[in-house]
C-alpha cells in the first residue's frame, strides 16, 4: 500500500521521564495538544524520533517524518507507543467511523484529482483505522521512493485539496459526535 501521508490523533501531558517521582502520577490531559505532546516528548525519550503535534494536537507526518520513523525497528517503535500510549488516555481515541472514512475518502479522491492533472496515477483510496486510535490515509498500490518531481507533485496537491485541514477537522468532527460531551 503507497501512502501519501499519515494522520494520528494529538495528546499530551507531562514529558516522559524514566526517573522516579514521588508526587502524586498527573492523570493524562484531555487537551489534545497537552496531551499529544506529553506523547511525543515520551517517544523521543524512549528513542522514536517523534514530530511534536500541530497547535490542535494533530500528527501530521511528512514522507521525510516517516521515513525517519521507519529506521527505528518496529520492535522498538511498538514497545515505544505502548509505554507512551497512556499519555492519551484523556482522549477519544476510538476508530474512526463509517461516516469519517467515508467523509475522508472523499478528501482522497480531491487529492488523486490533483495528482492526475500533474500525470501522476494512484491506487484506490484507503483510510484505514490503526492501533492506539490512529489512523492512515492514502493510496493503494506500488509502494517505493516517489520521483522528486512526484513529492513536489504530492505537496502541491496536498496543499490544494488543504488535506490536512480537512483530515483533522474529519477526525475532530468525528471524535467530538462519539463523545458528544467531552471527558
Amino acid at each position: 500500500m503507497r501512502l501519501v501521508t499519515g494522520i494520528g490523533l494529538a495528546a499530551v501531558a507531562v514529558g516522559c521521564s524514566g526517573k522516579a517521582h514521588f508526587a502524586a502520577p498527573r492523570s493524562p490531559s484531555s487537551n489534545p495538544y497537552v496531551a499529544s505532546l506529553a506523547y511525543a516528548k515520551c517517544l523521543r525519550a524512549h528513542g522514536v524520533p517523534h514530530p511534536d503535534p500541530d497547535r490542535h494536537g494533530d500528527f501530521s507526518l511528512t514522507p521525510a517524518q516517516e521515513r525517519q520513523l521507519r529506521t527505528v525497528p518496529a520492535k522498538q517503535r511498538d514497545a515505544a507507543m505502548k509505554t507512551c500510549f497512556h499519555k492519551l488516555a484523556g482522549l477519544n481515541n476510538e476508530p474512526l467511523s463509517n461516516r469519517a472514512h467515508r467523509r475522508a475518502i472523499k478528501v482522497l479522491l480531491e487529492l488523486k484529482r490533483c495528482l492526475h492533472g500533474f500525470g501522476f496515477e494512484v491506487g484506490k483510496p484507503i483510510v484505514q483505522n490503526m492501533s492506539f486510535g490512529r489512523a492512515r490515509f492514502g493510496f493503494d498500490g506500488p509502494g517505493g521512493a516517489p520521483s522528486a518531481r512526484r513529492t513536489r507533485a504530492e505537496h502541491v496537491c496536498e496543499t490544494r485539496v488543504d488535506m490536512a485541514r480537512k483530515l483533522s477537522r474529519i477526525i475532530a468532527e468525528d471524535r467530538r459526535a462519539t463523545h458528544p460531551g467531552g471527558f
